[in-house]
């Protein structure tokens, strides 16, 4: 038989393992699918474009920017175009994504592509 404080502290550790169990991942893992759903690893029917959340940097246009300049001195009018490192290319079919639940589990959010070490 364990001392009262002891029973004490496992029924606390116990409710609590119990409580955490019964939460869902606030991360988990997906698949873009051809159609720019999403296929989620733990739930079999996938998530139609428009009803899931895209970080901003996977939304990034291709060139990022183009800027054009006056004349400036004797070098003429000049344009500078800043092209997308392929590391930031937009989201696209095949891509394996981190997704974040937020708003209590609600929303779905996909944070990144994740890709193998």
């Amino acid at each position: 038989m364990l001392p009262d404080g002891m029973s004490r502290l496992a029924q606390v550790l116990s409710q609590r393992m119990g409580e955490q169990a019964q939460r869902p991942d606030a991360m988990e893992l997906g698949t873009i699918r051809a159609d720019m759903s999403l296929l989620l690893d733990r739930f079999p029917i996938p998530m139609p474009r428009g009803e899931y959340l895209i970080c901003r940097t996977l939304t990034l246009p291709n060139p990022i920017a183009t800027t054009s300049g006056k004349s400036v001195g004797d070098h003429g009018i000049h344009n500078h175009t800043v092209p997308r490192p392929a590391e930031l290319r937009a989201l696209s079919p095949g891509d394996r994504v981190l997704v974040a639940w937020v708003n209590d589990g609600t929303d779905p959010v996909i944070v990144d592509v994740v890709v193998s070490s």
